[in-house]
């Protein structure tokens, strides 16, 4: 593949990173480290802990890989990602350590995976991803937007504003804190968001976990406008439940479509 890469390529605090304290370390063409504060933010009172808000840092180590090694008039977007989530993240204010690889590159894109490990070095959260190139004028160089950080006692679910109108439907109204560094909706708040409409659709009451999030990003949703999640159950037993979720933009168009394995824990 001939181009020229990015020389110099700076990771960027947007709305998403600010919600889950993210904060960088290292990002080369084939490798890179982030570190992600954990606390009380990080519960839920229905899902018991926002595991999905672990795609965020997840989804930004593995796509800054990818642009490192791009052209500059190029930038990468998700095709795909896949989390697998193996424990509970901590509150306790401890770093979560997020690490990301190149597994592949072409002229199109990238495929990248990644883990987050907490402070005793235990996975508790990993990701494939899939990347493909589109055209811009050059990397984002600033904030898409100004925002304000959450205070620490607000959880994610909260912040973000999510509203339940009924069983299985999930709004979240614009809101900076769900942008990326172009503007859209970033993609590991889909898949937080993802989350929440699953365990609306379970009824969840602290007592399931999500295991693993599937998604498709199919055409992107702007951060400015209301994004719905939408629910269908398609199996639901004594531990384990499947749920599909379609995340629809303002204009009605699916921006996002996955699947959502989540299974019963002790309450």
């Amino acid at each position: 593949m001939s181009h020229t890469p990015h020389a110099t390529l700076d990771f960027l605090i947007n709305g998403a990173e600010a919600l889950v304290r993210v904060q960088p370390v290292d990002v080369s063409a084939e490798w890179g480290e982030l570190i992600v504060e954990s606390g009380p933010w990080l519960r839920d009172p229905a899902a018991g802990f926002a595991r999905g808000a672990l795609a965020v840092p997840l989804d930004d180590v593995t796509g800054y890989i990818v642009a490192a090694g791009s052209p500059r008039d190029s930038w990468p977007v998700s095709l795909g990602i896949r989390i697998d989530l193996v424990a509970d993240p901590p509150v306790d204010g401890s770093q979560l350590v997020v690490t990301g690889e190149l597994v592949a590159r072409d002229d199109r894109g990238g495929t990248t995976r990644g883990t987050v490990v907490d402070s005793t070095g235990a996975v508790i959260a990993l990701i494939t991803q899939r990347s493909h190139l589109v055209p811009v004028e050059g990397p984002p160089t600033a904030p898409v937007v100004a925002f304000d950080a959450p205070p620490d006692g607000v959880c994610i679910r909260d912040a973000l504003g999510i509203r339940e109108p009924s069983r299985g439907v999930v709004e979240m109204p614009g809101t900076v804190l769900s942008a990326n560094g172009i503007g859209n909706v970033h993609g590991g708040i889909l898949i937080c968001g993802a989350e929440f409409a699953a365990m609306s659709a379970l009824g969840a009451d602290g007592d399931l976990r999500s295991t693993s999030i599937d998604m498709a990003f199919v055409r992107p949703g702007s951060a400015d406008e209301t994004t719905t999640f939408r629910t269908e159950v398609m199996h639901t037993g004594r531990s384990l439940a499947v749920v599909r979720v379609v995340a629809t933009a303002a204009t009605g168009k699916a921006c996002a479509i996955g699947t959502v394995t989540v299974q019963r824990v002790s309450s």
